[in-house]
């Protein structure tokens, strides 16, 4: 995570909160199109809803028959501000990693057209010349 989702290259964020326009590995734009980062907000928003409703259902069972209410209720704020600030990064690195399954690269997206990883290049060399074919 926090990684970008074509080459692997870290080094996206210049602050917790504030991403790069492109990769510096592979040169991805991804800023893709207008509205990009709905999908992002989207999963924020799931998890914070998440692990609220899993503080309430826990914070009550446990305690139940006499549930400490403002102390439940001080707990679920604080998640709920909290949590998407912690998670931000990983959001936006995990959106565009699904955008890009649901939209292949373009050639507007910045990255080279022959663009290779190392890994998968040498996999191919390998696969190659065990089937007796010249790079």
């Amino acid at each position: 995570m926090r990684r970008c989702p074509v080459c692997a290259e870290g080094h996206l964020f210049r602050r917790w909160v504030m991403m790069t326009d492109s990769c510096p590995g592979c040169g991805l734009n991804f800023r893709r199109e207008p509205g990009q980062w709905l999908g992002s907000w989207f999963l924020n928003v799931c998890l914070v809803q998440t692990v609220v409703i899993l503080i309430l259902a826990v914070g009550v069972g446990v305690t139940w028959p006499d549930p400490p209410i403002v102390a439940i209720g001080i707990l679920t704020v604080v998640s709920a501000l909290v949590v998407p600030v912690l998670f931000f990064p990983f959001s936006r690195t995990i959106w565009v990693a699904i955008d890009l399954v649901m939209t292949p690269l373009g050639f507007n997206d910045g990255v080279a057209p022959g663009f290779e990883l190392a890994a998968d290049l040498e996999r191919l060399r390998i696969e190659r010349s065990s089937d007796g074919v010249g790079d």
